[in-house]
């Protein structure tokens, strides 16, 4: 491996498989950086095409970019680890190897950082393999908050850096089937770390319907009403798959999450992004009446001869998803009142 002694301002840790030559366009946007106190740690797990080969060529350009390889683990957790042990940065940043920076990013994570947060998080442009626009990038998605920590997944590794010894401090990275990062970060806000977070997007991320994320499995579900029979919960099912009843749901979706936001608000631990103004309420009436569909995360599940419509929770782990389950009556009330007029009433 290559790097000398002494400190930097910032290790930057990108495990990398069989990325090949494309690699060079993520090293480069390190390069790239503004703030040029840093050392990029390029960690691969048992690649065996000639991706370590570009990353050699990269490191004798730059003694400031290192490669060290470590056995095929098949997941990005071991890379990531194996990179905390090998830092030397004061501050610590995450660059998966599809994704790329833009020339600030580091210089906005490491101001949030020495502001005093344990964790900072940037925005971010999405991007599919063409390199078109994805998905627009919602300031929502930059609030920061306990619970919304529990019940959604946030903060991809590209956009976050955090501060030395924290995340060592809740156990490292886990593996899993996918979510690691989202596992995280739950833990680090148990933990009572500091979140701080900008709109502005630093960072460009690669959607892509083959991610890890779209592939795995969805073990863990909240019943929201048990039907007698198959028959109803499957003419259940379609009506609100119908759209039907699409602007009731609606309408309650924003009045509950409207109210959501208002409480976790009013408690004082809601951590609002730093450069963004705009009207809270206005921006969840945005995110809202957008085209989400309300219902594809609904399924059928037998239930002791009857049938539950339940939820699809995308939790990694058994203890978060009964976490989840018991806040979202709180957080949903309307919604789950719905459904349960709907299903009293009989499907029609």
């Amino acid at each position: 491996m290559n790097g000398g002694g002494g400190t930097v301002a910032v290790s930057v840790i990108c495990p990398t498989y069989n990325r090949s030559s494309k690699i060079t366009e993520t090293i480069e946007s390190v390069r790239a950086q503004t703030l040029q106190d840093w050392e990029l740690l390029v960690v691969s797990d048992g690649c065996d095409d000639d991706t370590e080969d570009w990353v050699r060529r990269a490191a004798r350009q730059d003694p400031r970019v290192a490669l060290h390889r470590i056995e095929r683990s098949g997941h990005p957790s071991g890379p990531r680890n194996a990179g905390l042990a090998l830092a030397r940065g004061e501050f610590v940043a995450y660059l998966d190897h599809d994704d790329l920076w833009r020339p600030d990013h580091l210089r906005v994570l490491l101001a949030l950082l020495r502001a005093g947060a344990d964790l900072a998080v940037t925005g971010c442009a999405y991007h599919d393999a063409d390199g078109a626009e994805a998905v627009e990038f919602a300031p929502l998605s930059a609030f920061w908050h306990p619970e919304l920590q529990v019940l959604g997944p946030m903060f991809e590794p590209s956009r976050v850096g955090h501060r030395r010894g924290v995340v060592e401090g809740v156990g490292g990275w886990r593996g899993g089937a996918g979510l690691e990062d989202w596992d995280l970060w739950l833990r680090l806000a148990d933990a009572g770390r500091t979140v701080r977070t900008v709109v502005e997007p630093t960072a460009a991320l690669l959607m892509d319907g083959g991610t890890r994320r779209n592939r795995m499995p969805r073990p863990h579900r909240l019943p929201l009403v048990v039907l007698d029979d198959a028959r109803t919960a499957h003419a259940l099912l379609g009506e609100l798959r119908s759209g039907v009843h699409d602007e009731a749901f609606r309408a309650a979706v924003l009045a509950d999450m409207r109210d959501w936001y208002r409480r976790m608000d009013n408690s004082g631990a809601l951590v609002r992004p730093l450069d963004w103004h705009g009207d809270l309420d206005e921006e969840i009436g945005r995110v809202v009446s957008g085209e989400v569909k309300l219902f594809e995360e609904l399924v059928l599940v037998p239930e002791q001869g009857r049938y539950a419509l339940a939820r699809n929770l995308l939790c990694s782990r058994v203890e978060h998803a009964r976490r989840a389950s018991r806040l979202v009556p709180s957080v949903q009330p309307r919604v789950l009142r719905l459904v349960r007029d709907l299903a009293g009433a009989g499907p029609g």
